[in-house]
């Protein structure tokens, strides 16, 4: 009679765990796999000195650096909440705006440099980057492809580029 009882407790324990794993199984497959959502960004309807450029994006939302929003395919540009054009579907409109570079306080006249002393200057001395995709697609390649870049005084009035933080 031990004999028997003994040879039970291991398939016993044996069931309970291919219960136990079928139960797993059947909770992991019946949960639906998310995607994961992409970055959201912007190009505001509004347009701003640079000086204004840090505080014209919405709640959620900061000013981009060209290098936060450079891969375009690896974001989604939030449509609802702006600024499109004719033709823009769901992508982003062919414009310019204000966008970070990442340097130190400048106001040069160089693309990538100037930043209106750190996007606090809306003079007409100082100078911003800008950046927008490319226009003609016959363009030779940059370093900054697809997008086109330039500077602009800061008292000028530009969008600004904004991402999800």
């Amino acid at each position: 009679m031990k004999t028997v009882r003994s040879c039970k407790r291991p398939a016993l324990m044996l069931l309970q765990v291919v219960i136990g794993l079928l139960a797993v199984s059947a909770v992991t497959l019946s949960v639906p796999i998310q995607a994961e959502a992409k970055t959201k960004y912007y190009l505001t309807s509004v347009s701003v000195p640079g000086d204004a450029a840090l505080t014209a994006c919405d709640p959620g939302f900061h000013m981009a650096s060209l290098w936060e929003i450079h891969d375009t395919s690896n974001l989604q540009y939030d449509t609802r909440r702006v600024f499109t054009t004719a033709d823009s579907g769901s992508g982003p409109p062919n414009a310019l705006g204000w966008i970070r570079t990442g340097n130190l306080a400048l106001s040069s006249t160089s693309a990538g440099e100037g930043n209106c002393n750190a996007w606090t200057s809306g003079s007409s001395v100082d100078h911003g980057t800008e950046a927008g995709l490319a226009i003609f697609w016959s363009d030779s390649p940059t370093i900054t492809a697809p997008w086109r870049t330039g500077t602009a005084p800061c008292n000028l009035f530009f969008q600004v580029w904004c991402v999800h933080r």
